[in-house]
């Protein structure tokens, strides 16, 4: 074996940490499930939430319970990153699961919607580091090159976690009780025994070497980073509600704008010791990658989350066989990703790989912009998987490219920028997509029932009185009549495919150009973000490798 050889191994194994592939599995065992207690948390709450927003007697105040767990897990991400980079990722993995527990017993036992909302906080701080910190856990075990071969792993449980949530938690949201409690209740009690399981197991097997850097906690800085953060996820959530751009609107902006300005402020002043290091952003085209992740949690949480919405209302599938069409997505993601491991291990390039998955990403929407009531099934699957094909990439290369930019003092911080401004993506993107779908629609809609003279097969049934008394078509006839002419209640559209096909085509055609419209800008979103990463200078693996060998700075 050559000098050089040995010296390339020598250096990779110190970069890892000096683990085999046998210890990275096993304390990957303790890892993949407190993910899988998140992932599942995640699918099987949102399935359960009408039942238990009925059950609480909150229905117009149920999205606070969703707004609240996003705002805590988003604002706490960067602390877990920090903390983690001062006192270990194995105790912040521990607090984070603890934390968990703690608020999914208050969720169990919360008596109104208002108490139900604050224990989601509680657990959104405890679910930002199960998502947060596994990545930078794989960081500090593997080397570089053999990240995306592990990454893979928490991406085959966010798929199981995808088919199997919505199942469990519609089981638990249409059973009465369970062992003389709610059924409802079980789908946070559920987490108590998975969640000690994760505790036990990560606290037995996860080995972590860690050599303590200590800090000043910033703790202006994460709070300014919230006031930054926390009026743009709460507008996201409730803009369409509230109105863009209405006075509390353009409060919140306001608001994340001054927050913002005092967030630089403070960072300038901490240096090093920031909760997010400004120096940290100009290494290695970090800030593009964080653009370029903003881009692709628009992309990836935007098809996720309004793709079943899609199928449902323009293709007419039932929510279970909507739900289970994510299965392609999240299986191309799986494929892609183990793919991307393997060519990166073998070139040591990532570049031309993220291009690849944003190009892919891209193109996928792009094509289901063109879609319609009309497209059959095998070409939206085809589209679905294309897209989920570039998700895999994107996301693995992406967060290669961070890590491999960043110091190992600061892999923690680094990863949980990914982390922070991937979950922006997802939070404004996804309700910037809904207002444009649901906009579009109501203009054709509202088109459609303002012409009274049309002799279109929709108009004349919609004038005719035999059709109209039909009790299939009569709720079309009484939100017609209550919208006065301007169109249909859109918040309703469960009558929509028991109609008549001569008035239900029209309507969904017009659900369908919403959808289009969606897509459309999702995609231009992600060509963006494609266009971004041309620009990204690739700092190669083995540079990095090298460099992880030398005494870093701060050591010097």
């Amino acid at each position: 074996m050559t000098n050089s050889a040995q010296a390339g191994q020598a250096t990779a194994r110190e970069d890892s940490g000096g683990f085999t592939h046998r210890q990275i599995l096993t304390a990957l065992s303790g890892l993949l499930l407190a993910i899988l207690l998140g992932a599942l948390d995640q699918t099987i709450v949102s399935t359960a939430m009408r039942t238990i927003a009925d059950q609480l007697h909150g229905q117009t105040v149920q999205a606070w319970a969703t707004t609240g767990y996003l705002v805590a897990s988003t604002i706490a991400m960067p602390l877990y990153g920090k903390l983690s980079d001062i006192y270990g990722r194995k105790p912040m993995y521990l607090v984070a699961i603890a934390v968990f527990i703690v608020g999914s017993i208050g969720c169990a036992l919360s008596t109104s919607m208002v108490m139900l909302a604050v224990a989601r906080i509680v657990q959104g701080l405890g679910g930002a580091g199960l998502m947060s910190l596994p990545t930078a856990i794989i960081g500090d075990m593997a080397p570089i090159r053999d990240r995306a071969r592990y990454f893979t792993y928490s991406t085959v449980v966010w798929v199981g976690a995808s088919v199997i949530g919505p199942i469990v938690g519609g089981v638990f949201a249409g059973t009465a009780s369970i062992a003389g409690i709610s059924g409802w209740r079980w789908a946070f009690l559920i987490n108590v025994p998975l969640g000690l399981l994760a505790l036990l197991t990560v606290y037995k097997l996860l080995k972590l070497r860690h050599q303590r850097v200590d800090h000043r906690i910033d703790y202006w800085g994460g709070a300014t980073l919230a006031l930054a953060v926390i009026p743009l996820l709460v507008v996201a959530e409730q803009g369409m509600t509230w109105g863009w751009g209405s006075g509390i609107s353009i409060t919140m902006y306001a608001l994340a704008a001054v927050g913002t300005v005092l967030f630089v402020l403070q960072e300038r002043r901490m240096g090093e010791e920031g909760i997010l290091p400004l120096h940290m952003f100009r290494r290695g085209g970090i800030t593009l990658c964080l653009a370029v992740a903003f881009t692709i949690g628009v992309g990836m949480f935007g098809t996720v989350t309004t793709l079943p919405l899609y199928l449902q209302l323009v293709q007419g599938m039932s929510p279970t066989s909507a739900g289970l069409l994510i299965i392609p997505l999240m299986a191309g993601a799986v494929v892609s990703q183990g793919t991307a491991g393997a060519v990166i291990k073998a070139t040591g390039r990532y570049k031309p790989i993220a291009l690849a998955g944003l190009g892919s990403m891209a193109g996928g929407l792009l094509g289901l912009s063109f879609t319609g009531p009309d497209t059959p099934l095998w070409v939206t699957i085809l589209l679905v998987a294309w897209v989920g094909l570039g998700i895999g990439v994107a996301i693995t290369t992406i967060m290669l490219a961070v890590q491999n930019a960043a110091p190992k003092s600061e892999l923690g911080v680094a990863n949980a920028s990914v982390s922070l401004f991937r979950q922006l993506g997802a939070s404004i993107g996804v309700s910037a997509l809904l207002t444009v779908m649901f906009t579009v629609t109501a203009a054709r809609v509202g088109a459609l029932f303002s012409d009274t003279t049309g002799n279109d097969p929709f108009h004349q049934a919609l004038r005719d009185p035999d059709v109209m008394s039909k009790p299939a078509n009569s709720k079309l006839h009484e939100v017609a009549q209550n919208a006065n002419g301007t169109g249909i209640d859109l918040n309703d559209t469960s009558f929509l495919h028991q109609l008549d096909p001569q008035l239900a085509r029209p309507v969904v055609d017009s659900f369908a150009a919403g959808c289009q419209s969606m897509f459309l800008v999702a995609s231009f979103v992600l060509w963006v973000g494609f266009c971004m990463t041309w620009f990204l200078k690739e700092m190669r693996i083995e540079d990095h490798e090298k460099q992880a060998a030398e005494p870093s700075r701060a050591e010097a």
